[in-house]
């Protein structure tokens, strides 16, 4: 008994779907057009002047759809630019910040009419056998150039609520050294002994490390069963990471965690709930079944 749960998605620019439960289109917007308003206030520089476009509303691309200008979390002197599009029982979004420069901001919204055009609703148990990208409940259509993916996901297993499992995936134009696993994990066993955790960190068993093949990936593994420490019982904390092929979006950067021991949110909240031998055993065969799916000859 196996429960898929996303996590934040961007493709290329941020994404969320809900189901409003009949709720319109219209009753979504006029939703954010009332957070906009307490929003005027945090505008900065060219969303200042007279042709200034917050609180504008616009027909997207598709039928039904709507562009949403707002204010930028991030900074007063950025649009925030939303796309919302029904679809059926949902609504998906995608926004994007955007300078107050015209032609930028008209750049952007012809890019969000892009993504809805490519974007369907997928039932949870549907595999697409064309190229794209999978997200929750729906699925985009191969774009016409390569993009930006961002996908998260988790697994929780009805049989042992402590263990967590996670799965995120990235497409990046280059590789970074400061990425991969084993440098990061040689920086924390420094840390550890410059902080005077050297104690606790030597008690520290390791199941498994070194460099471990999954299909094409290529990448580096950590097993390691955590001790307990003051605030926190003791766990198991299981990481592989692959930086795959720069821009390959069959080949994409993976990195893979399990954990055991958790409560809520809380790492080493309860006693895990498998042996050493079980975590290694369910670790194997869940990273083991990971794969490119099937897709039609282009």
């Amino acid at each position: 008994g196996a429960e898929v749960v996303y996590g934040p998605a961007e493709v290329p620019f941020s994404l969320g779907i809900s189901k409003e439960e009949g709720r319109s289109i219209g009753a979504v917007v006029s939703e954010r057009l009332t957070e906009i308003e307490k929003e005027r206030g945090y505008a900065e520089g060219r969303l200042l002047n007279a042709d200034a476009i917050i609180g504008r509303v616009m027909d997207g691309g598709i039928s039904g759809q709507k562009i949403v200008f707002g204010v930028s979390e991030a900074s007063g002197v950025f649009y925030r630019i939303q796309s919302f599009l029904p679809l059926g029982d949902y609504i998906f979004t995608q926004e994007i910040d955007s300078s107050g420069k015209k032609e930028e901001y008209e750049r952007n919204v012809k890019r969000l009419n892009l993504m809805a055009s490519l974007f369907r609703l997928r039932d949870k148990m549907e595999i697409p056998q064309a190229p794209g990208i999978c997200v929750e409940n729906g699925f985009f259509a191969e774009p016409p150039e390569s993009i930006r993916e961002y996908v998260t996901l988790g697994i929780r297993l009805v049989e042992y609520p402590d263990v967590h499992f996670s799965i995120s995936t990235t497409n990046k134009k280059k590789l970074l050294a400061s990425d991969a696993l084993e440098p990061r994990i040689q920086q924390a066993e420094e840390n550890a002994i410059s902080n005077g955790l050297g104690g606790w960190y030597s008690r520290i068993k390791t199941l498994r490390r070194g460099d471990r093949a999954l299909g094409k990936w290529k990448g580096f593994e950590i097993l390691a069963r955590l001790p307990a420490q003051e605030k926190e019982g003791e766990s198991h904390e299981f990481k592989y990471l692959s930086q795959g092929e720069p821009m390959n979006p069959l080949l994409p950067l993976v990195e893979l965690e399990l954990r055991t021991g958790v409560q809520g949110n809380d790492v080493g909240g309860v006693k895990p709930s498998l042996s050493d031998e079980e975590a290694v055993a369910l670790w194997d065969r869940l990273t083991g079944s990971i794969r490119v799916r099937p897709v039609a000859a282009k």
